[in-house]
């Protein structure tokens, strides 16, 4: 039997039409416009909220739905969006589309249908006048998509510090993760010697040795074996700056990696061949090479066994028809502020696709929507 009824389906849609219209994009942020209508919404249902500023402008916004026993069950979402070019789109990105199956709209997937969902849930066990085993804890928060620094804030202020899980509602396309990819970002820089463009022998280009290593990066991450249940390390190749006009040789190149490390013992092979393949390539074209990491965060892994965890993912399977498969998130979340260091498993499900997030015309499969909903309805009690 259903958990989710049709109006709450339609409802949700609505509020992800409305959380679509505004605009919340990062940078700059403003996050409090939409934060400002969140708490309107769930005040007006009679939830207590609390506001946690980050800066001008910008604050997340966390309810509390108390329970009979101890702990919480914490479900998390991010307010922001990334920025985007309104003429790559077929339409508004701060209007939501309807076209059949799909909605379209900035933050459709990531991940402002993640946030309705929850807002959805909140709101009808207000309404259902559900009394929880244990407080369910709603958060939602600013700056996801730069830092993270919204979510530890509201990890900082102690509010979910009785936190039994965590669950963050980013796009997974159906599966319910255990964890995450660890996220390092690296910069490397190829020094040379500048010349006049019509003598480009007299210096040392630092482009030529930036193609060949990004090229060759290209290669080695082909051979990254495959961990069970973690999936493979990743490495983009995020940015290349060189140059500062055409008829001049550069003699700077800058490059940005990002790379999901799935193991420590990977991340460390990953900074081991960055600085073999640079120097190398650096020292053949008469070049230096220079590295250094500007963002290092630890995969995180949930204990199976854990009680909620296990909970979490017994309903996940019910709902699906899915068997249970332990797996972790190719990409990073909220998690990275909130988790290390406090003794709380993590869950990543939500509706829409990854594939969809930061890019034009992003849309959401809208039956991913109300799977959600069921998905997590039960699990907090919903019935």
């Amino acid at each position: 039997m259903a958990t989710i009824n049709e109006r709450v389906r339609d409802e949700t849609v609505r509020l992800l039409e409305t959380l679509i219209g505004i605009k919340s994009v990062n940078p700059p942020g403003n996050e409090d416009r939409i934060a400002e209508a969140v708490e309107t919404i769930l005040v007006g249902a009679g939830l207590q909220t609390t506001r946690v500023p980050l800066e001008d402008g910008r604050s997340s916004v966390v309810a509390r739905l108390k329970g009979t026993q101890p702990g919480a069950l914490v479900m998390c979402g991010h307010l922001d969006t990334v920025i985007t070019d309104p003429d790559e789109w077929s339409s508004d990105p701060w209007v939501a589309k309807h076209d059949g199956t799909r909605l379209y709209g900035l933050g459709s997937a990531d991940m402002k249908s993640g946030v309705a969902v929850l807002m959805s849930i909140m709101l009808e066990l207000a309404r259902r006048d559900v009394e929880p085993t244990h407080d369910i804890v709603l958060a939602l928060t600013a700056d996801e998509e730069r830092a993270y620094r919204g979510a530890a804030s509201v990890a900082d202020a102690g509010l979910i510090d009785d936190a039994l899980l965590l669950l963050i509602t980013e796009p997974t396309g159906g599966r319910a993760y255990i964890g995450q990819k660890g996220e390092l970002w690296v910069e490397c820089v190829f020094s040379g010697r500048a010349a006049h463009g019509s003598v480009p022998e007299s210096g040392i280009s630092a482009l030529l040795p930036a193609a060949e290593f990004c090229l060759a990066l290209a290669e080695e991450r082909r051979t990254f074996p495959v961990v069970p249940g973690r999936g493979r390390t990743s490495l983009n190749i995020g940015m290349i700056e060189a140059g500062v006009q055409v008829n001049i040789v550069p003699d700077r190149a800058r490059i940005e990696l990002d790379i999901r490390f799935v193991t420590e013992q990977d991340r460390d092979r990953v900074l081991v061949l960055i600085e073999k393949i640079g120097g190398n390539i650096a020292s053949s074209h008469g070049a230096r090479f220079s590295h250094r990491i500007f963002n290092d965060r630890a995969p995180i892994t949930s204990a199976p066994e854990d009680k909620q965890v296990t909970q979490f993912l017994k309903v996940h399977s019910q709902v699906t028809d899915q068997p249970v498969k332990l797996e972790i998130a190719p990409y990073s979340t909220d998690a990275v502020a909130i988790v290390p260091g406090r003794d709380m498993p993590v869950i990543i499900y939500g509706p829409g696709r990854i594939e969809q997030a930061h890019q034009p015309d992003e849309y959401l499969e809208l039956d991913t929507l109300e799977e959600a909903l069921e998905v997590i309805g039960r699990f907090v009690g919903l019935t």
